[in-house]
């Protein structure tokens, strides 16, 4: 038996009833709680329903890593401008201060671009660490499994984005550039200041000096401001980043089961990450401990975030801040679904994050991604206005109707092969693997 064009109503209303109830329910879903865990035990039971297999694996981390270093950084930014002031003053003499400030100014830049731009572990063994938790549910073919492909989305919620609520891009723009030029900006200072504390004379006379102390003085309020960018005392719903992304993949099993739709040979999967929000690990850790298996038979994987704007639903064959590639081939399996369903989707422009298509990607993985969130953040993201009255029905039902379609394109057209030529010329910031 076929699937109708479009997904049907009862499975439109269970996705939206679903992310009701998950966030009535499990609260405060934050990377490595006991709520995170307790929601992937509800939605792997909801998946028995439909799938052949459902596998849920635990994974430890450090989740505080991906964002905690911010405040601190902050404050380190304050104390070396302080430093160089003792300094300049001449109220304490000598190296120590510059070294002190340039030293643990540079480990804070080393975060920004290995934590939060590249979404690499860094400092994540000073963190506590926490267990999160994976879940994939497997839907079988009738014969033999000869290829793969996995929808997939994360169940965990972030930590409310401090000026995402109080004047979303008009706020949080002028905050993030100012601290992150000011860190910049003083990591270059400091490495002056430092070099010339040991070959200067000892004297800071000049104009030089005394203008490098007045621009960063100019920073600290920025450096103040970003020790408040994280609330860690909200924990938002995330009804929209990311429980419509685990429901969409959840309803693509479920329309397979209601319609007793079986590929012939290719097996369609769920898989709902734990901890996205901590920078990726749930994806990471999943792509890390089943590469072997994934590689022995064709695998792709088709991720979602934040399902929320159908004017914005993009296909992102780029992450991690323009650092790690995604797959051409998978882009144009999407790109090809969107179309038949009606919506054209362009190749994202660089932005500054990342979906869990990037964990699949770092390790060699087909994988690429589609999203529906507006690149200038609207207060919902990140913020305590992510709930389930402020979601879209529409695009959440559109983007089922786009993955059961590239479902049904990447099984009859017999793989990834037929994909990939198309996909090279189309989109050009990814890799065609």
């Amino acid at each position: 038996m076929k699937l109708t064009k479009g997904a049907s109503e009862a499975t439109q209303k269970y996705m939206l009833d679903g992310i009701r109830y998950v966030c009535e329910n499990f609260k405060e879903r934050a990377p490595g709680t006991h709520s995170e865990r307790k929601a992937q035990k509800y939605l792997a039971g909801e998946l028995e329903k439909w799938a052949d297999k459902v596998e849920t694996e635990d994974f430890t981390l450090h989740p505080g890593a991906f964002m905690g270093w911010i405040p601190v950084a902050g404050i380190i930014g304050i104390f070396s401008v302080l430093f160089f002031w003792l300094t300049y003053k001449n109220v304490v003499s000598g190296s120590v201060l510059a070294v002190i400030a340039t030293v643990f100014v540079l480990l804070s830049l080393a975060c920004l671009v290995i934590e939060f731009l590249m979404y690499r572990e860094f400092v994540d063994f000073l963190f506590p660490k926490k267990t999160s938790r994976n879940v994939m549910a497997r839907r079988a073919p009738k014969g033999e499994v000869k290829r793969r492909i996995i929808f997939g989305g994360h169940t965990d919620a972030a930590n409310e984005w401090t000026y995402s609520i109080h004047g979303g891009l008009k706020s949080l723009a002028p905050v993030m550039a100012g601290s992150i030029g000011g860190l910049i900006a003083i990591s270059v200072f400091d490495v002056i200041w430092l070099i010339y504390s040991f070959v200067g004379n000892g004297s800071y006379e000049g104009n030089f000096w005394l203008v490098c102390g007045i621009i960063q003085l100019v920073l600290v309020p920025f450096f103040i401001a970003i020790c408040f960018f994280i609330n860690w005392k909200v924990i938002v719903d995330g009804a929209n980043d990311n429980l419509t992304a685990d429901f969409i993949a959840m309803g693509v099993l479920k329309e397979m089961a209601d319609n007793d739709l079986r590929f012939e040979n290719t097996e369609v999967c769920a898989l709902l990450a734990g901890s996205e929000e901590a920078g990726l690990r749930g994806s990471v850790a999943y792509a890390k401990a089943h590469k072997e298996e994934l590689s022995e038979v064709e695998t792709i994987f088709i991720a979602m975030d934040t399902m929320r704007e159908i004017e914005q639903l993009q296909i992102y064959t780029q992450g991690c801040t323009g650092t790690q590639r995604n797959s051409n081939a998978v882009a144009e399996v999407i790109y090809e679904a969107g179309v038949n369903c009606g919506i054209e989707m362009k190749e994202t422009d660089l932005y500054p994050g990342a979906i869990d298509a990037e964990g699949f990607s770092r390790y060699g993985l087909m994988a690429s991604g589609f999203c529906g969130v507006n690149h200038d953040p609207k207060t919902y993201y990140h913020t305590r206005l992510d709930t389930p009255d402020n979601m879209s029905e529409e695009c959440i039902n559109l983007s089922l109707d786009i993955c059961i379609e590239a479902a049904k394109l990447y099984d009859e057209k017999g793989g990834i092969d037929a994909f990939r030529a198309e996909g090279a010329k189309r989109f050009k910031k990814g890799h065609n693997n």
